[in-house]
């Protein structure tokens, strides 16, 4: 009876599947909108507030070294929660601030302080909307929900370059940052109901044990080595998204074709990364075997971009986005399906390694062009991607030796 009742309500979470992936997907995009509208508002920022570039940039380091800091607690805080629980406040957390920032943001250290809150939030949605997704989707459609979720930070910047002249030019500049709270607190009002945060908890107490709940498959050793893999593929994206438009108009292509270059890039992005998922869901490709692929096909992209002129601008862009920025759902995928009795818990700790690479991109890359080339940053992008390739494929040997089998997840 016990199982019976169990399987009922594991299936009435499934259930929700279908409306939970897009939600997810939805929120992950506004827990990433903080940072991406204050990238995109620098200008205005600058006019209005009378912030520099460089306290833009510190501020929106110290969300990411925020989310970097937190994310293994919070994976863990996620499994306790449930993923329901734990995504709606992760959500509400990252709507209030931007509510901050629209209203009080006057000086850097306010700028600073609230998006500390948006990275802390950050550090709760993503492994709660693993665990989300994991929990309330069935495993043959894993991997194009992942993607979806994972799409969400390609859209965050869609958006934030397009509120710009849609909004901040308009009515100001604050009213953008407003625009995304009442889009992440529609978010939360759409959000599935209860029942499967409390049927997931029950099912997993009856297989595993409480103890179990909150402690991943793999050890340590092997969530940090996922940790490096995802940190070297996010430093050269980080480098990559941050810097492509000032490069492409240092190469002498127009200001409005190379503004273009990003929002090409970003929807590319999207558009592999949807393809990518699915592709692993209906032929059964191994996710951390296509990654070490995407990471070296990717890895020519960008190498493409060092000949820096202005045709490689409106070319490369294609590789280096549809490869070298196309991974991260297929990266989750693969930690998620290694640890099924705490995916919020393992994902939490190989999302530290995301989190540094996409504060150390952008932050190293300027270093790289003050003192150096637009060509000596994109070598050094496609050396990253490059590395990450081959620590994936020693991963994937040291999983395979872990747990006893010739074709892990």
């Amino acid at each position: 009876m016990a199982d019976l009742t169990t399987a009922r309500m594991s299936a009435g979470a499934r259930s929700h599947g279908r409306r939970t992936w897009p939600i997810v997907a939805l929120g992950t995009m506004c827990s990433a909108l903080p940072v991406f509208l204050t990238g995109a508002l620098g200008v205005q920022l600058n006019d209005d507030v009378g912030l520099s570039a460089t306290q833009i940039g510190l501020a929106m380091g110290a969300s990411f070294t925020a989310a970097a800091l937190l994310s293994a607690p919070m994976g863990r805080v996620a499994e306790l929660l449930g993923p329901r629980r734990g995504f709606r406040l992760g959500i509400a957390s990252s709507a209030s601030s931007m509510l901050g920032i629209a209203a009080f943001v006057r000086s850097f250290w306010q700028l600073a302080a609230l998006l500390t809150v948006a990275g802390m939030a950050n550090a709760l949605n993503q492994p709660s909307a693993n665990l989300m997704l994991a929990t309330h989707i069935e495993p043959s459609r894993l991997g194009f929900a992942l993607a979806t979720k994972q799409s969400g930070m390609p859209a965050a910047a869609l958006v934030g370059g397009a509120a710009v002249p849609a909004v901040a030019l308009t009515v100001g500049w604050q009213w953008a940052y407003v625009s995304g709270a009442v889009v992440a607190i529609l978010t939360i009002a759409c959000f599935p109901g209860d029942v499967g945060d409390r049927s997931i908890r029950n099912t997993s107490m009856t297989d595993s044990g409480a103890r179990r709940a909150t402690r991943p498959d793999l050890g340590v050793p092997l969530l940090v080595l996922y940790a490096t893999v995802g940190m070297l593929g996010a430093t050269s994206a980080g480098a990559m998204v941050g810097f492509i438009t000032s490069g492409a108009e240092a190469s002498g292509l127009d200001p409005g074709l190379a503004g273009l270059v990003l929002s090409l890039g970003s929807s590319i992005g999207i558009i592999s990364r949807l393809a990518q998922g699915w592709q692993v869901d209906r032929f059964g490709i191994l996710p951390i075997q296509r990654l070490v692929w995407l990471y070296g096909l990717g890895a020519v992209g960008v190498l493409m971009l060092a000949i820096d002129v202005p045709l490689t601008y409106l070319l490369a862009p294609i590789p280096a986005f549809a490869f070298g920025w196309s991974w991260p759902g297929l990266f989750n995928l693969s930690v998620v399906r290694n640890n099924p009795s705490a995916p919020a818990a393992a994902t939490g700790i190989s999302q530290i390694g995301v989190f540094v690479g996409a504060a150390l991109g952008p932050a190293v890359g300027g270093v790289i062009i003050d003192n150096g080339s637009y060509r000596l940053l994109w070598l050094f992008g496609a050396s990253t991607l490059s590395a990450g390739s081959v620590l994936a494929v020693y991963l994937r040997s040291r999983i395979i030796a872990a747990r006893g089998q010739t074709a892990p997840a």
